[in-house]
């Protein structure tokens, strides 16, 4: 069910690395979801990660999309945010061309933060 409030949510990307285990080589991803807040986008992307397998996430960037990006696959992720999914676009170290790959989850599941390491984030803030 869509949240009337969901219409005025920004559009988030988050840049950064995931890992399926501990010493397997890192993957890049890109995380298009909408959220009321950074903290939110943040926890939600964690944990769609979880749910496609991931053990360990580390962000570079988080910032908000202006402008709808028209290059696959960006364009599709961004169309399944404004719909309310996670949309997950991870780019296949092992290809000589980092080939992405898209995948989506819905948002209105609810779980408890998979990634330990930041549990604690944005409780420093001031």
């Amino acid at each position: 069910m869509t949240n009337p409030d969901d219409q005025d949510q920004p559009v988030f990307i988050l840049l950064g690395k995931v890992w399926v285990e501990e010493d397997t080589p890192a993957v890049d991803v890109h995380i298009l979801l909408k959220a009321p807040d950074d903290d939110t986008a943040i926890r939600e992307a964690l944990n769609a990660l979880s749910e496609d397998g991931y053990a360990e996430a580390s962000f570079d960037q988080i910032g908000t999309l202006v402008d709808q990006p028209y290059e696959e696959p960006h364009a599709s992720a961004y169309q399944g945010a404004l719909e309310g999914e996670v949309a997950i676009v991870a780019f296949d170290a092992l290809e000589s061309d980092s080939t992405p790959s898209e995948t989506t989850r819905d948002m209105d599941d609810e779980e408890v933060n998979p990634f330990d390491v930041l549990a604690e984030w944005g409780k420093d803030k001031t």
